[in-house]
Formats: C-alpha cells, structure tokens, sequence
C-alpha cells in the first residue's frame, strides 16, 4: 500500500470552503468549454467530472490509494465510532449509528456488518473506484446506485453530529492510515463536504 504520512487539521470551516471552491472552479470551467468552438484550443480540455484530483498524485483518491488502502480507512472509520461512542454516548454522534440493524427507521435494517461492507463499497464508487466490490467476508457489494437520501431519512442527523463524525471520526480514520492532509483537502473532503451531498444526509 502506497500511503503517506500526515498530520490533522481541525477546520471544517476551511474543508467546507475548500470544497466550495473546487465546485466553483469546476462549474467555470464546465462554462468555458461550452461556450468555446475549441478551434484554437492546443491542449486537451480540463477534466470537468469524476472524484477531484489528490494534490500528491493528480489522480483521484482511488487511483492514487487502491481497495487495500479504502478496506483498511473504511475498518477505521467504524473503529474510531466504536470508540467515540463508549467514551461519549450520544452526545456527538447522535444516535443514528445505534439505529443501525433494527430496522427503524426501514433503512436501517441491514446488519452492522452488512452496513460497513456497503459504506466501504459506497466509498470506493464515490472515489473512482468500480461499480461494486469484493469485500473482506468474500461477497460482492454494490456501491452504485445508492439512494443517500433513504438511507438516512429518519435519522434526524444534525449539521454538528455530521461535522463531527467527518472532522473527528472519518479525517482521523484517512491520516492514521497515512493520508496526508493535502490529499484529504484535495480530493476526499470535497466529496463529503459538498453541499448538495451533505443536503441529502443532513435533517432527514
């Protein structure tokens, strides 16, 4: 596994920002070449959809890490809630992840382990990677396709607890891995920080 080393950052301000731009600079540029014959053009166009560019790499998250690196972040990020759910309750999770397997809300009712291999293969299709994967138990999850909005209506996550289980479970589970902080601004926060994708997890 090629990875890195890496520090963390606390500022879901600048992530969110961070992100804003990237759309911004994407939307100009989706503009640009619309409105251009491209008859002067001397170079290819600018990449304009797909999972941004990592800063180390120029390639998306998962060119750049592979289903080794997403399989060992994914068993980290459920690591890190189990944790901040024995020393916190729900004080800044909220209670969602203690919802999962009894089906209530419905879309709850796949088992704990079940639910960790559909987000790993979630994840590995948001950043690039295939349609579906094989995950650790041997059976084929699909990571396309994937109503966001049901699986998390009913919920009632707020903006804080999703802030929270981004910057202290999921950022913590990228950097202890060895991703550096370049890439996780470059090419994983924008994903998760997008307003339109927070929009579908947040208030349901």
């Amino acid at each position: 596994m090629d990875l890195h080393n890496g520090g963390l950052m606390s500022m879901t301000t600048w992530m969110t920002r961070a992100s804003f731009l990237l759309v911004a600079s994407a939307a100009a540029l989706v503009s640009a070449c619309s409105g251009s014959s491209g008859a002067a053009d001397t170079e290819p166009p600018a990449k304009t959809s797909g999972p941004p560019a990592c800063k180390s790499s120029g390639k998306n998250a998962w060119e750049t890490y592979g289903q080794k690196a997403f399989l060992a972040v994914n068993s980290s990020i459920f690591a890190n809630v189990d944790a901040e759910m024995k020393a916190n309750g729900t004080k800044n999770l909220g209670n969602s992840f203690n919802l999962v397997g009894t089906g209530k809300p419905p879309a709850t009712h796949d088992s704990p382990a079940d639910f960790e291999a559909e987000l790993a293969a979630f994840l590995v299709y948001a950043y690039g990677g295939p349609s579906s994967i094989t995950y650790t138990d041997g059976r084929s999850y699909s990571g396309s396709g994937i109503d966001i909005v049901y699986f998390h209506t009913g919920l009632n996550i707020t903006t804080d607890q999703y802030d929270y289980f981004v910057m202290s479970i999921v950022v913590p589970a990228l950097t202890s891995n060895g991703v550096p902080m370049d890439d996780v601004s470059s090419c994983f926060a924008p994903v998760v920080t997008a307003p339109a994708f927070v929009a579908d997890i947040v208030g349901r």
